[in-house]
């Protein structure tokens, strides 16, 4: 008699255990997603990436402190939608910027974005 209760407390306990593990693991479940979507050739904007990449890679030096403000100004989305040269040095002749560069990925999702028209 007494095997049979330790057998069938062993079970009780191990039935916890896996019970609980299960409930545990579906509480920990990921979410769905709820942040922005990535960015993608389809979607880029100038506020969701081109902006950004702009700020970061150019305005050292062609922002309003920069050494080279002279020879383009940028100050937003009209300074670049208006002056040919900037997706010119940047995608085609690859001479900007100076002292850095871009990946493939943002040069793919600036010339998509360049092709779309340049959306805001």
């Amino acid at each position: 008699m007494k095997k049979q209760n330790v057998i069938f407390s062993l079970a009780a306990i191990t039935a916890l255990l896996f019970a609980c593990s299960k409930r545990q693991a579906e509480e920990l479940k990921p979410a769905a997603p709820t942040g922005p979507t990535a960015v993608t050739t389809a979607n880029v904007t100038y506020s969701n990436f081109a902006g950004a990449l702009f700020q970061t890679k150019c305005n050292s030096c062609h922002g309003p402190n920069g050494a080279l403000k002279s020879v383009w100004l940028f100050n937003g989305l009209a300074s670049i939608k208006n002056d040919t040269r900037v997706a010119n040095a940047v995608l085609v002749t690859k001479t900007m910027p100076k002292g850095g560069s871009l990946t493939t990925s943002e040069r793919e999702l600036l010339q998509a974005w360049v092709d779309k028209g340049m959306p805001e």
